[in-house]
């Protein structure tokens, strides 16, 4: 007998509640998280998505912190200096800094995190955020193997000096980033890529890795070696992260009291969700896209691409999504230096059949690829519709598990693929440098020596004038010149909160404001 894919969906989350109600227990001292999928990696050197992030981020810490206020706070460095015209950062760590193994935490161990980054055998997708140290460029390409040339050092246990090769204007928010937190070589090599596996990992944030069941799991305890100990005296015992991969399963899981913070909403479902007493909305520096492999045949050709662009309507995803996004076609984000919002291409249906009549070589089809959530479903369904009708062109749409969709943009990106960026720190770098030829996180094929000149005038900049200026030249290459990606949407932040947490905070990065959590006595 066949059963539909919906009812089978249906019966597993009646399964899924009926077993939540069969086992449900008080569980005063344990903080509850939703995760929408298994965590790709939780090295954090490795690390490059958001879902990781959310389990890393109560493991570990840097130097530095990101606060509410879009600025940074002292985190295991308690003061720190800048010299030398702007080149030079030395950061003061905190007396008696420690491990989750009681082993003392060194300024040594940043200099080994950074090292790691940019040793090309890691393969560190973000080895790019710091290219801007001395040296730092020619170590990650082999030019150079001797990495004391590289601009950081540690002076002494609790001295870390970083110097760079020009001023950058957003430095200061790099050591708050996941891939310069310090690290252990002495673990990894003795575990190897087990390292990350309960009973081997060592961190030195407020909690420690406990348990870890693959698509099932996560569970930290207090870390009771953490610096902060009044913070961490009035944080929850426990933390547990479960995979609920579908949305509706999770919000009735919410409703039921299993889970006290769940993001990725439903879209269908937003409206009602967001009269809730525990629904929660924050301002979010990210933004969603499609993105081209401009090597592929099929869209090599740009006028092809500018038809593609040219024919959607982001009108529509405002119908679908209401206030989880504001449509926009951008890249760059209102709040940041060099916003405009006459970059990007609009939506003229008149223009891209024009252009896609010219175009040669046109194919009968394009492979547009998505990751498995109902969200991007809609998305590519609706891009799809738009295509047929505005240019009758049909998309093949593929959908895959998200670390396997990694691993597939990685080896060879599809025609089209869609994907979000969040920022990594306030500045319009982290979401243009994503596309320079060494990135990591370039999927598009795209590469110019031009954007990437224009991308270190602007990190170097110091006038903002100057800076927008060449921000504006920036997106206008990746956008209307090369048409690299798309942007279709800027995202809002959105969580359900169970009444019995309070402090929950978050900010524009998407980062939680953890020494505020509490769970009501």
């Amino acid at each position: 007998m066949k059963i539909q894919t919906k009812t089978i969906g249906l019966l597993a989350a009646c399964a899924l509640l009926s077993a939540a109600c069969s086992r449900k227990t008080e569980a005063p001292d344990e903080l509850r998280f939703r995760l929408n999928t298994d965590p790709p990696s939780i090295d954090w050197t490795l690390s490059t998505d958001n879902v990781s992030k959310e389990v890393i981020e109560f493991l570990h810490e840097g130097l530095l912190v990101h606060s509410l206020d879009a600025k940074v706070n002292a985190a295991m460095a308690e003061s720190w200096e800048v010299s030398n015209g702007g080149k030079t950062y030395t950061f003061k760590l905190r007396e008696g800094l420690k491990w989750s193994d009681g082993q003392p935490l060194i300024a040594q161990h940043f200099v080994d995190g950074f090292e790691r980054a940019l040793n090309p055998k890691s393969a560190c997708e973000y080895a790019y955020f710091l290219f801007d140290l001395v040296n730092a460029e020619d170590y990650q390409g082999g030019k150079i193997t001797d990495f004391s040339k590289v601009g950081i050092v540690a002076k002494d246990d609790r001295t870390v000096v970083v110097n760079l090769r020009n001023p950058v204007a957003f430095w200061i928010f790099v050591p708050a980033f996941w891939p310069t937190y310090p690290i252990r070589k002495d673990v990894i090599a003795t575990h190897g890529d087990k390292w990350v596996d309960p009973g081997k990992m060592v961190s030195a944030g407020l909690y420690k890795l406990v348990e870890y069941q693959r698509d099932s799991k996560v569970v930290l305890e207090k870390n009771i070696h953490y610096w902060d100990k009044a913070a961490l005296e009035k944080m929850p015992a426990k933390v547990v992260f479960r995979v609920v991969k579908d949305d509706s399963t999770a919000v009735a899981l919410f409703k039921n009291g299993d889970f006290d913070i769940v993001r990725d909403l439903p879209p269908i479902q937003i409206q009602t969700l967001s009269k809730l007493p525990g629904f929660r909305s924050h301002p979010y520096l990210r933004g969603y896209y499609f993105g081209f492999n401009t090597k592929d045949p099929s869209v090599s050709d740009v006028n092809i691409r500018r038809a593609l662009a040219h024919a959607i309507d982001r009108k529509e995803f405002d119908q679908i999504f209401g206030p989880m996004i504001r449509p926009s076609k951008t890249w760059n984000h209102p709040a940041l230096v060099g916003y405009s919002a006459e970059r990007g291409l609009d939506f003229n249906p008149e223009l891209a059949r024009k252009l896609w009549a010219e175009a040669k070589n046109k194919p009968k089809a394009i492979e547009f690829a998505y990751d498995q959530k109902e969200f991007n479903k809609l998305v590519a369904e609706n891009i799809q519709g738009q295509w047929k009708r505005n240019l009758g062109i049909e998309a093949n749409l593929t959908s895959m598990e998200w670390k396997v969709y990694l691993k597939a943009l990685r080896a060879k990106s599809p025609a089209v693929w869609r994907m979000g960026w969040g920022a990594d720190y306030p500045d319009p770098d982290t979401f243009f440098s994503l596309y320079t030829c060494k990135s990591g996180n370039n999927f598009t094929g795209f590469c110019s020596t031009v954007f990437d000149g224009l991308i270190r005038s602007g990190a170097a900049g110091q006038n903002p004038a100057e800076r927008a200026k060449a921000y504006g030249q920036i997106e206008k290459i990746l956008l209307e010149d090369e048409v690299a990606i798309v942007p279709l949407f800027a995202q809002t932040n959105m969580h359900l909160i169970s009444s019995r947490l309070e402090g929950f905070d978050v900010n524009p990065m998407g980062y939680l404001e953890l020494k505020t959590l509490r769970l009501k006595k």
